[in-house]
């Protein structure tokens, strides 16, 4: 029986690469592969299917295929630099010169990510990856001919009901994504400003996520004093799955400026609860969102508050996006996206 090891530098339990490591080693079992997850860090609710990396470091089996999860740096990285039989999944590095201005140390461990990960362009026997935007960038690293293969997910239910104790006359911005200059929620403040100045007092802004940067959250929070905001703009983080369908039944729109994503798992949850996408068309996010959202090519910040108060006004352009991202939801259906893993595993390792 032929062992596939996955290897992941932190495994959370509500984040994407997390979910998607999670059911490719549901899948490689139920293949017929003998499988185990080995993290160099995990949170307790995980601890059940992961093992500490140290004790796979130590005592590695012979004959075993090692999957790496690659989105950020590790140690991991250079182990697995002499061994046989390495596959890379790759989710991409946020590029260091966006996080420079608010955490030069953590820009120094971007680049070092990407310096340990194209590091193993030479030996790795496959790379793949979740978009043709990260497909780029592999080839940029060193790797040459990776294959594309979008991330095993778990959808949210579809279906919308507006929560009872929001008034739909006014509009609800909502963003989901970790607290980090590459998210760039200062843009996203910027837009809303003028929006609530020039079209409705009584809108509301929500940025949901985790703070991956003091600096940055501090810049927001000045920001929104700045503008007189702090009635209208909420930041949440540490939310369940339940909390988290709950904002989106409450938005009125989910609004994107991010300046860098290897894929774009919220955009996924929007189309899945009905909520409308307006978003700046940068790195992947034009591939993940297809026509099923509101793109703009330019980053000004009085176009993007008239798109929407376009997009919250017009009940066609919004039953329009709606439709088209209920139908672009059906690309990343589980079934297919397995029969395609399957047959990528097939082809690199062989049958079972």
């Amino acid at each position: 029986m032929s062992a596939i090891f996955q290897l992941i530098p932190s495994f959370a339990t509500y984040d994407a690469i997390g979910t998607h490591t999670r059911r490719l080693d549901t899948l490689l079992r139920e293949l017929g592969y003998e499988t185990a997850i080995y993290a160099d860090d995990f949170d307790e609710a995980v601890s059940g299917c992961a093992t500490p990396f140290a004790e796979l470091r130590h005592r590695p089996p012979k004959g075993v295929w090692y999957l790496y999860q690659a989105s950020t740096n590790s140690r991991i990285a250079d182990w697995l630099r002499d061994r046989p039989r390495v596959l890379i999944n790759y989710h991409n590095v946020t590029p260091h010169a966006l996080a420079k201005p608010f955490e030069p140390e953590i820009a120094r461990v971007l680049w070092q990510a990407r310096r340990e990960i194209g590091g193993l362009a030479q030996t790795t026997q496959r790379a793949f990856t979740v978009s043709h935007y990260n497909a780029v960038d592999l080839f940029e690293l060193g790797f040459l001919h990776p294959l594309i293969a979008p991330p095993l997910l778990e959808l949210p239910q579809q279906g919308r009901k507006p929560a009872p104790e929001i008034d739909s006359t006014h509009s609800h911005w909502l963003f989901v994504g970790r607290i980090f200059p590459n998210k760039h929620q200062l843009f996203l403040i910027e837009a809303f400003a003028l929006y609530h100045q020039l079209f409705d007092r009584d809108a509301t802004l929500t940025l949901v996520g985790s703070t991956a940067s003091r600096s940055y959250l501090a810049a927001i929070k000045e920001s929104i004093a700045l503008h007189r905001l702090c009635d209208s703009v909420r930041l949440l983080s540490g939310l369940d799955p339940s909390a988290l369908t709950e904002e989106y039944r409450r938005a009125s729109l989910f609004t994107s400026a991010s300046l860098h994503e290897g894929f774009g798992f919220p955009f996924i949850e929007a189309f899945a609860h009905q909520t409308p996408v307006l978003a700046l068309a940068t790195s992947a996010v034009s591939e993940t969102v297809g026509s099923a959202g509101w793109l703009l090519q330019q980053e000004d910040p009085l176009s993007f508050a008239l798109a929407a108060h376009t997009l919250h006004n017009d009940a066609m352009v919004r039953a329009r996006l709606i439709e088209r991202g209920l139908t672009r939801l059906r690309a990343f259906d589980p079934e297919p996206q397995q029969h395609r893993y399957q047959r990528l595993i097939e082809q690199l390792v062989g049958t079972p």
